[in-house]
């Protein structure tokens, strides 16, 4: 018998576009969340999907904590890009985005806050085959979906 890999997830995003709220809904609200507020260092949690152990982190959102996401980011094998659907895609995430392709790492982007502004903006920067899925976290609707479509993608790739 096998054992599957052990995979690296990291939730990228800006400041308040539901990086943490994708995280615990992923891990079924059983993430390592200590306080309810701004994410500082990092949000953890890990899940099994189809036998696979997935470990997942958030980072954190502010421009001041880029060092931060250069640490988490080492090793990982997929992404998710947590763009706030009602404010677009910011500088920071477009930085984010340029390295995730230049490091070609597998990616999908959740557009996160659908139920404040529905609907598929056009995002400069996205490449046009990568999924960009319509995601309301505080609900959970599409993260699922989103994650099962990056794993997919992960184990194609290995």
């Amino acid at each position: 018998m096998t054992q599957k890999k052990d995979t690296k997830i990291v939730i990228f995003g800006s400041y308040n576009s539901g990086k943490t709220t994708t995280l615990e809904n992923i891990c079924e609200k059983k993430a390592k969340v200590e306080y309810k507020g701004t994410t500082v260092a990092l949000d953890y949690g890990n899940t099994v999907i189809n036998g696979e152990k997935v470990h997942i982190f958030g980072t954190p959102g502010q421009e001041r904590f880029e060092f931060m996401r250069e640490i988490l980011s080492n090793g990982l094998n997929g992404a998710i890009l947590v763009i706030d659907n009602s404010k677009g895609i910011t500088s920071a995430e477009e930085v984010i985005l340029e390295n995730l392709i230049n490091r070609n790492i597998p990616y999908v982007v959740f557009a996160n806050k659908q139920d404040l502004n529905p609907g598929f903006p056009e995002f400069e920067g996205i490449n046009k085959e990568v999924p960009v899925i319509p995601t309301v976290a505080l609900k959970g609707k599409g993260i699922n979906e989103g994650l099962n479509l990056l794993l997919d993608m992960i184990n194609n790739e290995a």
